[in-house]
């Protein structure tokens, strides 16, 4: 894997030309702001930089704390490397990729590390609420509904993750995009605010989150794709434990065998047990020719036992 680029110089970042601060409390365990998002967006105006995920992303310093292939759940995404802005490159001490199903992050926090709140704001914007999974986003301002709409959305968003489906308002020329993983929605949202489809200066996208679709047949089409991702996600942690639970058993092992390398092997001088010999299955057939004989060996027996009273000149009458 490729170390990250760097998305600007950073010589040419002044006091004045840096983002401004995200959130309002500093967290002392993960070093880093949250409780909001103060993030110098006030205002919709065209972005100066964009996020281009094929030649952005690669390795920081973040993905050593990481397992290849494991399960990540405690480091968080770049937001600047969202926003194509990043002057730290492979330096920054957080991800520069797209989320992934591996990210299994606190639900309580966006893919970035911001806080959720209870509900969401009026207008929709801002980190968004931890009491229900939001895939959805609403795409508005949109300058031109002609020619084929679908593909420039699905070309645009598609870059930032799985889409399962583009929903199109023409008389509104507003959309709704729905992600596969929730973490894919929350990097996305970040990185086209304010963009435009296929990088058209003169279009401001207006990204927020999207309300429930009051459609019984939406609504109970979510709850099976909930119901799915739940056993999905529940299937690969289990997965996982139990990779993690065998390479724990084989490690024990390792151990063991290292500290008992060296001991002298006991030659056992005890005459060894007789294996177990199992016990033989008896047809139908073979029981009843068993039972005839046994029959025929009893009265052989009594014919035995009279004929000797008689030679001893007594008889079972005497008695």
């Amino acid at each position: 894997m490729k170390p990250a680029r760097l998305q600007l110089d950073p010589s040419t970042i002044n006091d004045s030309s840096k983002p401004e601060q995200t959130g309002q409390i500093f967290n002392v365990w993960y070093s880093k702001w949250t409780g909001g998002e103060t993030n110098g967006r006030a205002g919709l105006v065209h972005a100066k930089t964009r996020c281009h995920v094929t030649k952005d992303s690669g390795y920081t310093k973040a993905d050593r704390h990481v397992k290849p292939g494991g399960l990540n759940r405690d480091k968080y995404f770049c937001v600047y490397f969202a926003r194509g802005c990043c002057c730290n490159g492979k330096r920054c001490e957080y991800l520069h990729r797209i989320p992934t199903e591996m990210d299994q992050l606190p639900p309580t926090v966006d893919c970035f590390g911001r806080e959720k709140y209870m509900d969401y704001r009026e207008d929709m914007s801002g980190v968004g609420s931890f009491n229900k999974v939001n895939r959805t986003l609403y795409i508005g301002r949109i300058n031109s509904m002609d020619g084929n709409i679908e593909l420039k959305l699905g070309k645009s968003f598609g870059e930032f993750g799985d889409i399962e489906r583009i929903r199109i308002v023409k008389s509104k020329k507003i959309a709704f995009i729905t992600y596969r993983l929730e973490n894919q929605a929350q990097f996305a949202k970040e990185a086209m605010y304010g963009q435009g489809l296929g990088e058209d200066e003169n279009e401001t996208l207006n990204i927020r989150w999207a309300n429930e679709d009051p459609d019984p047949n939406a609504r109970k089409r979510k709850r099976e794709e909930e119901d799915r991702a739940g056993i999905e996600s529940a299937k690969r942690l289990l997965k996982e434990l139990a990779a993690e639970r065998a390479s724990e058993v084989s490690e024990e092992v390792s151990e063991v065998e290292d500290e008992h390398e060296d001991e002298p092997t006991e030659v056992s001088t005890a005459t060894p047990r007789p294996a177990i010999m199992p016990k033989p299955i008896i047809s139908t057939d073979s029981l009843g020719l068993l039972l005839k004989l046994k029959e025929k060996r009893k009265v052989l027996r009594e014919e035995r036992e009279k004929s000797k009273g008689l030679e001893l000149g007594y008889s079972s009458e005497d008695e």
